[in-house]
């Protein structure tokens, strides 16, 4: 019998940064490949992605990855596994256009032929004995997926996103009748989306929009502006069919968004071609246009901070203007929204904001998560995409869904579970390596600890920068000292604190150049830069309580006669 495993290099005790692998046997499935955004905190970092050592071990391993959405949390890091390994990407059609769109914004070339298009129902075989059957799902996207990994013992379920709506008839609608077909298979495990387990009752109907946006499309004295994070289509789709029954024009603010408007699905099912689109230029010199902006966590933020500031080039809010916040905050940027809430108050534009009491994400709740579970009747269940106190309550669902507590497992970033045939879970011994990668522009893990900290020390305590000039052949200083300080104090005319800098450097100068006369290969000037470093930093922790990166510039010059001078003034410049 071959040995199953599931592990998570991402998404467990998390928000985002979706990754999770089952191990049948020799053969890896790679379920989703997410990000993150980092806290405010973590200065100058766009977003956090999974380490892929272990896969780039392993690669040859790999069977493939199935992706339920091209959501930032279960698909934003794709881009970065294709720089790295060349494996197939198995995906829906919206997907495939997005994930295209973002491997040409990261210059990732040769790319093309990993995408294989998917669909609800499809079963991919691998052996005789293993397959992968897709299933679709109601959540943001159209279309997304769950799969099951069908083996000889039993079947594996990743549910992917997913909430449990029995009205919904659309390419949202979850086919309930399949997933039946599958649980007579026999559900060895099921994988579930526990990061809104907390949430009580079902997510259906807090998910919709069209009760608030109803009033606001039918004023058609006002221009409607509305913003939300380019993942939630599902809103996008209200908002068009909204549109249309009002005969408003949208424009369009944000290239994701606009890629996702090119997919046959979306075009097909909304029946919303070219003509129905405006540019924003034409947006402004309507009186009723639509304005969607759009962009992926603090994307949208800055893109309407931008334009309430007055700063963009084109799109200018006014007193004609109606703006709605359509999309509570996602993890991360919850202060961020509040923030932007004040500047687009500070407009002249109406602002309405939906929160999170208002609507819900499109997730499962407490209610979803044990449907789904006594829909599948698994063996064993394992929480993930979510903090631990998520994962309790979704355990609890699971409980009352008719799970064994024994056959639930809460596990960690790298920890193995190995799945008995007979449904029993084992937390392994065994660990695969798994950290965050920071991700600075389109640069990849070469982001670490010390430029972090470096950063939070130049935000919080500044810099001071040194320069001094030597005669290359007497060591003797040859200009004055220059002291340049940013973010550390105010310095006026003759303070002390540079008078008491200044005579240091010269002491460890002038003693440098003795020993120098004495023995002459004793001359380090990386030694020399240390000291001063060590000296200054010492005496600013002393007078000032701030410890501020130090940068040392001496250099060694010839042909000088310059004779030093005490200097008796001194510029904060």
């Amino acid at each position: 019998m071959e040995e199953i495993k599931f592990m998570a290099l991402g998404g467990q005790d998390e928000r985002g940064k979706n990754l999770f692998i089952v191990s049948v046997g020799e053969q890896l499935f790679i379920f989703d490949s997410g990000m993150k955004f980092p806290e405010r905190s973590v200065l100058g970092i766009d977003v956090v992605i999974p380490n892929f050592d272990f896969l780039k071990e392993n690669v040859k391993k790999i069977k493939g990855i199935f992706i339920s959405n091209p959501s930032s949390s279960n698909a934003g890091s794709i881009s970065y596994i294709l720089r790295d390994i060349d494996v197939p990407v198995y995906c829906n059609e919206l997907t495939t256009i997005v994930l295209k769109y973002r491997n040409l914004k990261y210059r990732i070339k040769n790319r093309e032929n990993n995408f294989k298009i998917i669909k609800d129902k499809d079963v991919l075989k691998f052996d005789k004995d293993v397959s992968v059957e897709v299933f679709r799902t109601t959540s943001m996207f159209p279309e997304s997926f769950g799969f099951a990994i069908h083996t000889k013992v039993g079947s594996i379920v990743y549910a992917g996103d997913y909430i449990m709506d029995g009205t919904e008839q659309s390419y949202f609608s979850t086919d309930m009748n399949h997933l039946t077909q599958i649980s007579k298979k026999g559900v060895l495990s099921l994988i579930s989306d526990s990061e809104f387990a907390s949430r009580n009752g079902y997510t259906v109907p807090n998910h919709r929009i069209e009760k608030f946006i109803t009033g606001p499309m039918k004023d058609k004295k006002k221009r409607l502006i509305l913003g939300l994070f380019e993942e939630d289509v599902f809103k996008l789709f209200e908002i068009i069919n909204q549109a249309k029954q009002n005969d408003r024009k949208i424009a369009i603010y944000g290239k994701t968004i606009a890629k996702v408007l090119e997919s046959k699905t979306i075009q097909e099912s909304l029946k919303f071609y070219e003509e129905n689109i405006i540019t924003t230029d034409e947006f402004m010199k309507s009186t009723d246009g639509i304005l969607l902006i759009t962009g992926a966590g603090d994307l949208l933020y800055s893109r309407l901070a931008k334009i309430a500031a007055g700063n963009d080039d084109t799109v200018e809010f006014t007193e004609n203007d109606t703006i709605i916040l359509a999309t509570p905050p996602s993890s991360g940027v919850e202060k961020r929204h509040a923030e932007i809430l004040d500047e687009l108050a500070r407009t002249n534009a109406k602002l309405i904001s939906l929160s999170d009491r208002n609507i819900w994400t499109m997730r499962a709740s407490y209610e979803d998560i044990k449907l789904m579970t006594r829909i599948m009747k698994p063996k064993s269940f394992i929480p993930v995409k979510g903090l631990h106190k998520d994962f309790l309550s979704a355990e609890q669902a699971a409980i009352e869904a008719g799970v064994i507590p024994e056959n639930i497992a809460l596990i960690k970033n790298g920890q193995v579970l190995k799945i008995n045939h007979d449904g029993k879970l084992v937390i392994s011994n065994q660990k695969i390596k798994n950290a965050d990668i920071f991700v600075d522009g389109i640069g990849a893990g070469d982001i670490g600890a010390i430029v972090l900290n470096e950063r939070k020390q130049l935000a919080t305590d500044g810099a001071v920068i040194i320069g001094a000039n030597l005669n290359d052949k007497t060591k003797e200083l040859c200009s004055l000292i220059d002291i340049q300080m940013r973010g550390v104090v105010y310095i006026v005319d003759d303070n002390p604190i540079f008078k008491l800098m200044q005579k240091q450097i010269v002491d460890i100068l002038n003693k440098a150049r003795e020993e120098w006369k004495i023995k002459p290969d004793s001359f380090d000037l990386n030694q020399i830069k240390k000291d001063i470093v060590s000296k200054v930093r010492s005496i600013l922790r002393q007078e000032t309580g701030k410890q501020p990166i130090v940068l040392v510039i001496v250099n060694e010059l010839t042909n000088s006669n310059y004779e030093p001078k005490v200097r008796q003034k001194y510029n904060n410049t």
